[in-house]
């Protein structure tokens, strides 16, 4: 494969290259195919929906961290057979640093919209739920929020 970014640091100093500063690679710049390539807009939102849907499964079973970094083994392990299984190109990277990327910055944000100190599922008062896959906010740092937002809530 023509990887370029293998390591984290190869992406680090390709952003402070004069390539990289002018870089159209997009949102998940840092993610390749086997050709070197970046995902297209469309697979980078769809990228975002497995995973966000892993952080659920992650909530329904009483195992969402407080902060990804202490996320269980088991729980690793899941979203990283979850997202190398549907998009092999996640295997491209030293140690998962690609997804273990995408995850850290994107998750503070989707936990304080939708998961309580508790780690279970918020709940708004008026209003029914509404489906969190119509969030289809780009921003890998979480900076971008929808208005309003419900979710749904646990049984258990």
């Amino acid at each position: 494969p023509s990887i370029r970014f293998w390591y984290r640091e190869d992406w680090d100093k390709y952003l402070e290259s004069a390539e990289g500063q002018t870089s159209t690679r997009g949102m998940l710049g840092y993610l390749e195919d086997e050709k070197g390539d970046p995902p297209s807009d469309q697979v980078a939102k769809a990228i975002q929906k497995v995973l966000r849907g892993g952080w659920a499964e992650l909530v329904n079973w009483q195992m969402a961290p407080t902060t990804w970094g202490r996320l269980s083994a088991s729980g690793r392990t899941f979203i990283h057979n979850l997202m190398e299984n549907a998009y092999p190109m996640f295997k491209f990277a030293h140690d998962g640093w690609k997804l273990e990327f995408l995850a850290s910055t994107s998750y503070p944000a989707w936990r304080k919209t939708y998961i309580d100190d508790n780690g279970r599922w918020k709940s708004k008062k008026g209003k029914g739920p509404k489906d969190e896959d119509e969030d289809d906010s780009m921003d890998e740092i979480g900076k971008k929020r929808k208005g309003s937002r419900c979710a749904f809530k646990s049984e258990g």
